[in-house]
């Protein structure tokens, strides 16, 4: 009995004592490689108190509150001894290390830990020991520059460029030639013919690092050129937490408008999916009869189920807001260690955009007249509501050697717009129309991953799994265009309008569904082998299934009028029970189905892809300065196409791509000394089209009422790549580089505007390209606690227009982009035989100043970016170019942490400050710009909330 009360006191004093313990966690770093030293050894000095560093170079050492000195160890490397290093009593101090190897003398580095606190020592050994040329951001940067979500932080990475706060662009190359990947793998995101994903749907306190590959190296997927962006996700936070955060962002440009212009939706829009209201009101397989034909009674039915609601309404419109829960643990046992992070994030968004103008103009035929011609504008009010939602999972288990890690993510997306403008058709048919458009657009995407690592005695291995199903759900887009026409009195003056369903100048009333299901299955593997003193072998492959089911239902309706119909200028009139068409009346609105039976859709396509991937790739030093990293990767491709067009061709499972490409990759890297690289790289890579642009199908926009076109004989791109790079890391995160680097592309992919409509854009393969640049970047501390950090990019493109054809004359004879130009040229005007490239920007800004006090509770950033004028869409002998004007985005941040711990936070932002404006123009030659479509986003201001418990 006492002794089992000898044993029950003791037991409660140790855990006393373990509960008066905090934890100094971190990783341990190979300053040779920049990668985990595993079996590194940390210990507290003159003790017995260690750990071991585990298969990423983690540790994890508890400690009793206190101060105390740390030493770093492992076989013939220096020893590193960190002083005054403070432990606090169930809180985690978090220290980063990396041990170099030892070249002359087993002699101790001796630091203190205020020497290190702010280091991102594991982003920056990365960056320097890398094969690759990469750029990146940390979870240290994110913690200390108070950027809650990707859109924000990646500003800072050299050659990158932001697009709408949501998509990343590298070296100002456009989405083509952009890839983000998740922990590796490649995933679709909420818009899935984008090779980009939507990055601010990532909480920055679920991101380890994002790093961008500049070059390729073979164990990377080769349908990249700018660059590939790889966010990874934490498995083992640094410690338990839990932290609630909520914000609200004001826009006086845009909330708290009374005018806002929006309609009646479901009562689930504000969790991101429709409840059914705009569901199909009946079978998608059912023939709509003609009104003459014996089956007319059902018309009358069809046409009354379907929503009433079809015009704009005006209401006050709120203040952006949205909030984040996140969970994460490490939990430490003798034999393994496991961690977990669970997070939820959203947000619900208002968007009003009052002067919002689409334009279409033209060349006069007479080339004496420099000005440009319009021929149609559309102005007026959109009005935006998006709720994104995510949720993410993540568990991972550690032990031995061994690493398993899982992760579920889930993306919901909602976005209602509307729009209520006035449209003019200023050549062909003259005519004004009242435009007023309801659309709807539902987008999930969930992700399921698997990862396992394996370090074995001579060799590691690496595999990945993931399944992801994405979904664009687009239900009861409404359409009511009603001509407005003036009336006058015998005098000539203006008394009123009357109001007509002129088809003939495009009024109408339109509906349509469009349903999108895709679904990717990928699987990778990597096998490393070092072999000598620190050269390193690798092998693997990879593969991945794409298939994608695209279903239209359009709808239009008519209206017969027998002389007691009245038109008026209210699109609800139409759907009004006394206006709905019956067989006793003859009169009245009624269904017209265009394509409702499945076998006589247009536009509508099933379509699948698969690619293999296999490399072998060796990383190989001569001498002790001296690396070079070569390999090869086999990468075969194929395509699949079922559809029909709008001229009735049908194809059935069509084999759209079938290539076999052999990928060379040569990268070398010469270290001047311990602080500075030059780098020199030649690689091939590839650009695929995607499911989309490679079809037959018509993609309709109602909002800018513009026609994407797809182009089943579009072909892959092929890019030769050369890079130079210098690289100096002079200090505690601070560095500095310079590079060029060329790019060479045959069959470069381009948008461009067919000649007859400029309304309809569709895609084509343009010959031989090149671009060509510069890029510099700084980062450097110019006070205690200052930093300044900038990066430059200037490019130059040129694409080869002879060689590009555009088009045919009446004999038959090709026409080239050059002769099509020369055809349309003004007087005076000298047609070169190259232009821009689609979608290159000719440079790219980006700059930063930062302040942060000596505690690290106070954060200041002022941030700037820019993009050059950028030709985004090409013109077409009468139309002009398109060109993207430079958006200038300065920002402002500021946090303050305060309470027990520190664990409260407030955050202010001004996002705009300059009051920048989104437009697109078309530029001519001695020709005034003219609008092709102009947003205006305003000044916003944010504030922000966080606790951590």
């Amino acid at each position: 009995m006492k002794k089992g009360i000898l044993i029950f006191v003791a037991t409660l004093m140790n855990l006393g004592a373990i509960a008066q313990n905090g934890f100094l966690r971190g990783k341990i770093l190979d300053g040779e490689t920049g990668e985990g030293l595993i079996g590194a050894t940390v210990y507290k000095e003159g003790t017995t108190l260690g750990a071991v560093a585990d298969f990423d170079g983690n540790y994890s050492l508890s400690l009793e509150s206190g101060i105390h000195t740390i030493v770093f160890q492992f076989v013939s490397y220096q020893s590193q001894t960190v002083s005054e290093v403070e432990i606090k009593a169930g809180e985690v101090t978090k220290l980063d290390i990396t041990l170099s190897s030892v070249t002359a003398e087993l002699a101790e580095i001796v630091i203190t830990a205020e020497q290190i606190r702010d280091n991102e020592v594991a982003l920056l050994s990365l960056q320097k020991k890398s094969p690759n040329v990469v750029n990146g951001i940390s979870s240290q940067a994110f913690r200390k520059l108070g950027d809650s979500d990707l859109g924000n932080a990646m500003k800072r990475v050299t050659g990158v460029s932001v697009e709408g706060g949501k998509y990343v662009y590298v070296r100002g190359l456009g989405d083509r030639y952009t890839k983000t990947t998740l922990n590796q793998m490649v995933i679709p995101g909420l818009d899935p013919d984008r090779n980009t994903v939507q990055i601010d749907i990532f909480p920055t306190s679920t991101i380890e690092n994002v790093v961008v590959y500049k070059t390729f190296t073979p164990d990377l997927p080769a349908d990249f050129t700018g660059g590939i962006v790889d966010v990874e996700t934490k498995n083992f936070p640094e410690e338990k937490s839990t932290s609630v955060s909520v914000g609200f962002e004001y826009n006086p440009d845009m909330h708290f408008k009374k005018d806002f212009v929006t309609y009646d939706g479901g009562s689930t829009d504000m969790l991101a999916f429709d409840d059914g209201t705009r569901d199909l009101p009946l079978h998608k397989n059912l023939d709509i009869p003609d009104i003459s034909s014996q089956q007319a009674l059902i018309v009358e039915d069809i046409t009354r189920s379907f929503s009433p609601n079809m015009g704009a309404q005006t209401k006050s419109s709120f203040m952006n807001y949205g909030f984040n829960i996140a969970h994460g643990n490490q939990i430490n046992r003798a034999k393994a260690t496991w961690g977990y992070n669970v997070v939820l994030n959203y947000k619900n968004e208002q968007e009003f955009y009052p002067n919002t103008e689409f334009g279409e103009y033209a060349k006069n035929p007479n080339s004496e007249i420099t000005g440009l011609n319009g021929f149609q504008i559309r102005r007026g009010p959109i009005g935006n509501n998006g709720i994104l939602w995510s949720g993410l999972v993540s568990g991972a288990l550690k032990y031995d050697k061994h690493d398993f890690s899982f992760m579920i993510l889930h993306n919901q997306n909602g976005v209602s717009q509307t729009t209520n403008r006035v449209s003019e058709d200023l050549e062909d048919n003259p005519a004004v129309l009242l435009d007023d458009i309801l659309t709807y657009a539902q987008r999930q995407v969930s992700t399921g991953m698997l990862t396992g690592r394996h370090n074995f005695n001579k060799f590691s291995l690496e595999w990945r799994g993931s399944l992801t199903n994405s979904n664009i759900y687009e239900p009861d887009f409404r359409i009511t265009r009603i001509q407005q026409i003036p009336e006058f009195d015998a005098e000539g003056n203006q008394t009123g309008y009357r109001y007509s369903l002129n088809t003939g100048v495009g009024a109408g009333i339109n509906r349509f569904w469009r349903d999108l299901n895709e679904q990717n299955e990928s699987f990778k593997v990597d096998l490393s082998y070092p072999y000598g003193e620190k050269n390193k072998l690798k092998v693997g492959g990879m593969t991945l299934f794409k298939q994608r089911n695209f279903e239209v239902l359009d709808y239009a309706f008519r209206v017969r009028d027998r002389g007691n119909v009245v038109v008026t200028d209210n699109p609800d009139d139409f759907f009004d029970p006394l206006n709905i068409w019956t067989p006793q009346r003859n009169e009245g609105t009624f269904t017209v189905a265009r394509n409702s039976a499945i076998e006589n859709q247009v536009n509508s396509f099933d379509a699948t892809s698969q690619t293999h991937g296999f490399y072998a790739m060796s990383e190989q030093y001569i001498g002790q300065k001296f690396r070079v990293i070569y390999g090869l990767r086999a990468e075969m491709a194929k395509m699949y196409y079922s559809g029909r067009d709008q001229s009735g061709i049908v194809l059935n499972n069509a084999e759209t791509l079938n290539e076999l490409n052999f990928l060379p990759s040569l990268n070398f890297v010469y270290e001047l000394n311990e602080k500075t690289n030059f780098r020199a790289s030649y690689n091939k890579t590839l650009a695929r089209p995607s499911f989309r642009e490679k079809s037959n199908a018509q993609i309709y926009d109602p909002i800018s009422d513009r026609t994407i076109i797809g182009n089943l004989n579009l072909k892959q791109t092929s890019i030769d790549n050369y890079d130079l790079r210098w690289e100096n890391y002079f200090g505690n995160n601070e560095m500095i580089s310079a590079s060029l680097f060329y790019k060479h592309f045959e069959g470069h992919i381009e948008k461009v505007a067919f000649q007859t409509a400029p309304d309809q854009l569709t895609y084509m393969n343009a010959g031989s390209s090149v671009v060509y640049g510069v890029e510099f970047e700084l980062r450097k501390n110019i006070a205690p606690g200052l930093a300044l950090g900038t990066n430059i990019s200037i490019v130059k493109s040129e694409i080869d227009i002879n060689d590009i054809i555009v088009n045919s004359d009446a004999q038959g004879n090709t026409v080239t982009e050059k002769q099509n130009r020369e055809l349309w040229a003004r007087d005076g005007e000298e047609i070169k035989d190259t232009r821009d490239m689609v979608g290159q920007a000719p440079y790219l800004a980006n700059a930063y100043l930062n302040w942060n006090n000596k505690e690290n509770t106070i954060n200041a950033n002022v941030s700037y970016n820019v993009q050059g004028e950028t030709l985004s869409v090409v013109g077409s002998g009468r139309w002009p170019d398109i060109y993207t004007l430079p958006f200038h985005s300065l920002n402002f941040n500021i946090y303050k942490d305060f309470g027990r711990s520190n664990n409260s936070r407030i955050n202010i932002k001004v996002s705009n400050i300059l009051g920048s404006v989104r437009e697109d123009v078309y530029k001519s030659y001695g020709a005034q710009d003219k609008t092709f479509s102009v947003f205006e986003p305003g000044r916003a201001f944010a504030l922000v909330y966080r606790f951590t418990f």
